[in-house]
């Protein structure tokens, strides 16, 4: 039912059925937002580790769609960063699915700290062909 003003009433054509329909239909979208919502504010994996700690570090820039150095030797404990030197989006994701950073605009970073020893092959998500690796032995 419509009001135009307090008098007269106008009876919708809409079907209290159609009515319902349209409020389910909003509240599966208002459920489906907020599962949204919820699901990329939760971190995956180590996506976005950024567990910079007291221990040893080491740094990998993005510039020239090269990943520099494209690999390094750490020791188990070494927190990496990466930061952006370029304009275009970049991104650091291990292939075997340990660590996944989100995209990176120009200046911004993603850490993750190397706990146990291997090698550890990465590349930018965006642009597959840049790859690189680091490789985490204990200190001799």
């Amino acid at each position: 039912m419509t009001v135009r003003d307090p008098m007269h009433f106008v009876a919708n054509s809409k079907t209290s059925s159609e009515a319902g329909c349209k409020a389910q239909s909003v509240l599966r979208a208002l459920r489906l937002t907020v599962l949204f919502a919820v699901l990329t504010s939760a971190p995956c994996l180590a996506e976005e580790a950024n567990n910079a700690g007291a221990g040893p570090v080491a740094a990998v820039s993005m510039d020239h769609n090269t990943f520099i150095p494209s690999e390094i030797t750490v020791v188990p404990g070494t927190t990496v960063t990466w930061v952006n030197k370029e304009t275009m989006p970049h991104t650091v994701v291990d292939t075997n699915k340990g660590f996944r950073s989100k995209a990176l605009a120009k200046d911004a970073s993603f850490s993750f700290t190397f706990a146990t020893a291997g090698e550890y092959d990465y590349l930018c998500s965006i642009h597959p062909n840049m790859k690189g690796k680091v490789i985490v032995k204990p200190a001799s």
